[in-house]
């Protein structure tokens, strides 16, 4: 089949990734899957100190830093409320010492990813010692701190670093509800370290429920930030919403984004979504909290956006980021906290354990603690990694074909694609003219492969420097055009996606009235 249609908003100078057959025009011999990412095998990050003795809890606040060429890492620590409290405790009034544990916010650093370390601040004394990582004590349950974001556009550097979480009480910024309450604040720093003012309500729980993520940074198409948070429903079901803000203190209520449709279980719900910005692409994983009395996990799904404004599921039911088999660490919950690109490949963070989440469908909010055949607790900050676009695509278990919608074809970027082959897979590609058929020369048994840049295969006829880019001339007289077609052949491999092109390398055309 063909098409004739050209788009060139969308086009092909960026790379278009196979989460489904947009730009598939057809396909044969193959089956979509999800690639699995690689999790290391114990956390990177895990309670050790004597004030994370019950447990740590990352949060959301995990990025690289490319000023300080390092990783960034805000997490809560719990330990008892027996241990001495630090100075600045003092005047902690004695019926606040009956709480069962106490609550810090800490910071770690890496600078590779995956050796963390926790320096000293000198911040907060505890244990009669300021040499620890603390950065202040935090009230019991959820904090300002639950997303922690560098923003290297506001132009007040006092609000180069940003918090946004749900808390119970501070300050309040809305009119008619002055004294704060539940609900989303916000709160501002220099550096990441210093939070100097009281967190500010900006939304309170009447508009939205707990736990609720943010995109990392601003908005590329929109410059604005965007957060999804969870529309308040009653009864209660945890959907995830759409809210945008563009000074980060004033949010929109939030829309409905991604709920659970009929093919769900039903004790299907949506607890969080983080994301992260891969040129036009917005790519997430989607946290799946299944509210079943007997049994309560948290697992991820694999989710993508074209527009940054609508989110879809790769493939709803499947896995992204497996839990763990028995005994490990992360065998009941998984929550992608962050995904980092380095290099060829993604990094994609997690908080994992060995503890259900417990259940409130229809009962009051299971609190006991249930681990696997009666396991210690543990949590841990998890580490999952993938190869350079390797996300969702079709794969050959034998022989198959895909075969692109027509392509506009700019630049000097020539072909290329995100494929995993097996050892004795290939992945061949040939051009095709606008009746479907090869441009001679440039047939699939004269195509070659290189690896090139974040791991991506880079094709050529014949010579090196035949790749495809328009005006090429074969030695057969073969001339590429500015509008074609691709078809791949695939044994026992998978293509996650392909480019032809190079991003903003079609020509300016003169706007104005059309000519008369």
């Amino acid at each position: 089949m063909f098409r004739s249609e050209v788009d060139p908003g969308v086009g092909p100078e960026q790379f278009q990734f196979l989460f489904d057959d947009e730009w598939v025009d057809d396909r044969r011999g193959v089956r979509r899957v999800i690639r699995t990412p690689t999790k290391l095998p114990a956390p990177v990050l895990q309670g050790e100190q004597s004030w994370e003795r019950s447990g740590i809890h990352p949060t959301l606040g995990l990025l690289y830093d490319p000023d300080q060429r390092k990783f960034r890492m805000w997490y809560k620590a719990v330990c008892p409320k027996a241990t001495p409290v630090g100075k600045e405790d003092r005047s902690v009034e004695p019926s606040e010492q009956q709480v069962a544990e106490r609550t810090f916010l800490c910071y770690a650093e890496s600078l590779d990813g995956l050796t963390w370390m926790r320096p000293s601040l000198g911040r907060f004394a505890f244990d009669g010692s300021s040499a620890n990582n603390i950065i202040q004590e935090l009230p019991v349950g959820d904090s300002v701190f639950h997303n922690v974001v560098k923003d290297p556009l506001d132009p007040d550097p006092s609000r180069r670093y940003k918090a946004i979480g749900f808390q119970m009480k501070g300050a309040s910024s809305l009119k008619g509800n002055p004294g704060g309450g539940p609900g989303l604040y916000v709160s501002y720093s220099p550096d990441g370290l210093s939070w100097p003012k009281e967190p500010v309500l900006v939304m309170t729980s009447a508009d939205l429920t707990d736990s609720n993520c943010i995109l990392p940074q601003r908005d590329p198409l929109s410059g604005n930030w965007v957060g999804f948070f969870r529309p308040r429903t009653t009864p209660k079901r945890r959907f995830i919403g759409y809210s945008e803000s563009r000074d980060f203190d004033h949010w929109t209520y939030p829309r409905m984004l991604l709920t659970p449709d009929a093919q769900d279980a039903e004790w299907t719900e949506f607890y969080g979504l983080t994301a992260t910005v891969l040129g036009s692409w917005r790519l997430g994983s989607l946290w799946i909290f299944h509210n079943n009395p007997a049994f309560s996990p948290v697992t991820s799904e694999l989710v993508y956006s074209r527009d940054g404004q609508r989110y879809q599921r790769a493939m709803p039911g499947q896995d992204f980021i497996p839990l763990g088999g028995a005994g490990g660490f992360d065998s009941r919950t998984v929550y992608p906290l962050a995904w980092v690109e380095r290099g060829s490949e993604f990094f994609v963070y997690y908080s994992g354990s060995n503890v259900e989440h417990g259940s409130d469908r229809g009962i009051k909010m299971q609190r006991e603690i249930r681990t696997p055949n009666g396991e210690s607790p543990v949590w841990g900050v998890g580490l999952a990694r993938l190869p350079w676009g390797h996300f969702c695509g079709l794969r050959a278990d034998t022989d198959g074909m895909v075969e692109t919608k027509w392509l506009t074809n700019y630049g000097n970027g020539g072909v290329q694609t995100a494929a995993a082959l097996e050892p004795d897979g290939s992945v061949q590609a040939q051009i095709l003219d606008q009746y479907g058929s090869a441009i001679p020369g440039w047939e699939r048994e004269n195509s070659r492969t290189r690896v090139g840049e974040k791991g991506k295969l880079f094709f050529s006829w014949g010579r090196d420097d035949l790749d495809g880019r328009f005006a090429q001339t074969s030695a057969r007289g073969g001339k590429i055009g500015h509008v074609v077609k691709l078809r791949f052949y695939l044994h026992k491999a998978t293509l996650f996606g392909f480019q032809v092109g190079r991003p903003g390398s079609r020509p300016d055309y003169i706007e104005g009235p059309p000519s008369r």
